[in-house]
């Protein structure tokens, strides 16, 4: 069987000789070995660069982006995502500070936290939590996902409020395993309806206009789903994902009604709405779906193989 450029590209990046097994469905336990990949770590707010295993990365980076409370196969397929999304970055060749393979900035990379950092957050519950995210990265060691034989770009988010968003219809990049699912299991997030209230001086400065103290809002354009995909905002036109940030909304899926000197927002969800929701992995979760049949769900068409490493 020829090696795939997965393989050349992995061995050259992590120096290890890595063979790709494709997952059955069924009961999967890996076996611990000490030779873990090593991998810099750039951290933003220290200013400075960790080494450390690949796996114990991971680790961190389940710790710091899905609630430790989640049941173990939504943390499982979180591991499986954010294992895949660093494997990708590293293979773009991507350079974050100081020559770090990753980073911990959440805008370009993913979250991390240490150990310690951890247990301040989860105080009593601490040791039991780090326990269980400890078992979902150890149970799925070296699980990636592929698409057409290269790792995918496994975006996921907190919450999408009833419906996840394709890849097309916020970045206008067709991405086959990225496409609109339907999901009812992310209710019980507090992000799935929020209301927000914003002068009109507010949104000026937000849009980095001086107005007139009016504001005139026309939605252009929406998505199969219902979000905002552009929007004329007192003369200014801009798309669902600019208004979002500007306004530091919790989604682009919202309504609005204006009065005379301040605009209601109502949301659905949190984050991008791209790949997989997190709530609604935690859902599927307690309704007896593994962390596969959750990643299926979520990356349509993608594939999970493991990293022998």
């Amino acid at each position: 069987m020829k090696k795939s450029r997965l393989n050349i590209r992995l061995l050259i990046i992590l120096g290890l000789i890595i063979t790709i097994i494709l997952i059955t469905f069924s009961c999967f336990t890996p076996v611990e070995k000490p030779n873990d990949p090593q991998i810099t770590l750039y951290l933003t707010e220290e200013k400075k660069v960790i080494t450390l295993p690949f796996e114990a990365y991971i680790i961190g980076t389940v710790c710091a982006e899905m609630p430790a409370s989640f049941e173990l196969e939504a943390l499982k397929a979180q591991a499986v995502c954010a294992r895949t999304y660093a494997i990708r970055k590293i293979m773009e060749g991507k350079k974050y500070p100081m020559g770090a393979n990753l980073s911990d900035d959440i805008y370009s990379c993913q979250a991390y936290i240490t150990e310690s950092e951890f247990s301040k957050l989860h105080s009593s519950n601490a040791q039991q939590y780090f326990k269980k995210i400890q078992r979902a990265v150890k149970e799925t060691r070296g699980q990636i996902m592929l698409y057409d034989r290269q790792p995918i770009d496994a975006l996921y988010h907190s919450t999408c409020g009833g419906r996840t968003e394709s890849a097309s219809e916020v970045w206008g990049t067709k991405v086959p395993y990225l496409q609109s699912a339907e999901c009812g299991y992310c209710a019980e997030s507090r992000h799935y309806e929020a209301v927000q209230v914003f002068s009109v001086q507010e949104v000026d400065y937000a849009l980095g206009k001086k107005g007139d103290g009016s504001l005139t809002l026309k939605v252009i354009e929406k998505s199969s789903s219902g979000r905002i995909k552009k929007v004329l905002i007192n003369n200014l036109t801009l798309t669902g994902e600019e208004v979002r940030r500007r306004l530091n909304l919790p989604s682009n899926w919202w309504s609005y009604r204006i009065a005379p000197d301040s605009i209601t927002i109502n949301t659905r969800g949190y984050g991008h709405g791209v790949g997989l929701c997190q709530y609604g992995a935690n859902g599927l979760a307690r309704d007896g779906k593994r962390y596969t049949d959750i990643l299926i769900y979520y990356y349509q068409g993608a594939a999970i193989y493991k990293l022998d490493y």
